[in-house]
């Protein structure tokens, strides 16, 4: 890659800590290399920090064509019971927009957490025809913005356009938004259906997504990363990872939430943040971790440990939880939100594995959400 469309590309990638050369091109992370000390011990971490939910190349351009080659890295595992789906890139600009499918990248073998084998593929090439914007019957620089693969990692190769690009100026209040798998929103069709996608891109947010698959457990570099992305608004959806892994028990994760808003308030004592508690899982409504499943390939609890003084956690009891954590502090600019609002018992037959939304649940959330987030956005003037 040449310096120039380097330079391009680092100034107009958004919704990333940490750009880098790879071995084809440019690689990113939504997560600062130095805080790897915290995680790298988990490949999981790393790995989905690495998938670009929410991230977008955002540029003014009169172009009318638009080709990005990028190299992806899907993950299968050896048993063939997962395989990545192929790889998308969207492109919007005004009411338009496209998405574009690849299946011929590299692919990751998996035996468990061990990396059997990587299978050598090809890079991946999309070219958006774009409709020109006129103003007294002369073409001119419109906004376009190319949303990256959210569900694997990718390298960009090239960026080729047949006008000149340019950096777009980002002047919409930020909204830093962390969580688990159903923030990363792998399942989604394409990167706009990631559901905090579509409320930023209707409520004028400028995203940052930290939905982090697996890894959402309310650890405090996490806290340390939302508030150096200097946000207007923070909305947390905790306690699914925490219930998944049997991370904390009741004594160890009501500490855990008071010292995750600590850290952020410590920068930022007055902006808004929000708390969202777990939308419907059967599974683990009345049950804790560790998650495991059934024939069926659905989602169940395990059995509650039998000394009683451990405390296990449930969903039922991470949302009275935090309910109780935010009327303890005096916070006016602290709110909870049921997650069971977002996506509840009325929904599950958008849940095929009783834990992840489909496509379609990722967009309803969406828009219940942009429902419920949009007073407050309007009151606080953002």
């Amino acid at each position: 890659m040449n310096p120039e469309l380097a330079v391009l590309i680092r100034e107009s990638l958004h919704g990333v800590a940490e750009i880098e050369l790879g071995s084809h091109g440019l690689k990113f992370s939504r997560l600062a290399k130095k805080f790897a000390v915290f995680h790298d011990h988990d490949q999981l971490t790393a790995k989905v920090a690495a998938q670009g939910s929410g991230s977008r190349i955002a540029l003014m351009t009169s172009a009318s064509e638009v080709t990005l080659t990028y190299r992806s890295t899907r993950d299968m595992t050896k048993d063939l019971s997962f395989i990545g789906k192929p790889s998308v890139v969207t492109l919007t600009c005004g009411e338009y927009s496209e998405s574009i499918h690849h299946d011929n990248g590299d692919m990751r073998v998996w035996n468990g957490a061990e990396l059997v084998e990587i299978t050598v593929g090809d890079n991946s090439q999309a070219t958006f025809n774009i409709p020109h914007l006129h103003e007294a019957g002369e073409i001119v620089d419109q906004l376009i913005e190319i949303w990256l693969p959210h569900n694997c990692n990718i390298e960009i190769v090239d960026l080729f356009a047949d006008a000149p690009l340019r950096p777009a100026v980002i002047t919409s209040p930020r909204w830093v938004h962390y969580g688990s798998s159903i923030s990363h929103c792998v399942e989604a069709d394409e990167p706009t259906g990631v559901w905090p996608v579509a409320v930023a891109r209707e409520l004028n947010l400028d995203l940052f997504n930290l939905g982090l698959a697996g890894s959402a457990n309310l650890e405090l570099f996490a806290a340390h990363a939302i508030r150096e992305l200097q946000p207007a608004i923070v909305t947390l959806k905790v306690g699914i990872n925490t219930v998944n892994g049997r991370h904390l028990t009741r004594r160890t994760f009501i500490p855990a939430v008071h010292s995750f808003l600590d850290n952020i308030r410590e920068y930022h004592p007055k902006i808004p943040i929000v708390i969202v508690s777990p939308i419907i899982c059967p599974g683990h409504e009345s049950l804790p971790g560790p998650t495991r499943v059934d024939l069926n390939g659905k989602v169940i609890g395990s059995e509650p440990c039998d000394l009683e003084w451990v405390e296990d956690l449930t969903l039922v009891e991470i949302r009275q939880i935090l309910l109780q954590v935010i009327n303890r502090r005096d916070d006016d600019n602290l709110f909870y939100l049921d997650g069971l609002e977002l996506f509840g018992l009325d929904d599950i037959e958008l849940l095929p594995d009783g834990l992840h939304p489909n496509s379609e649940g990722y967009r309803i959330i969406g828009q219940r959400f942009i429902h419920l987030l949009s007073p407050l956005v309007d009151s606080m003037n953002l």
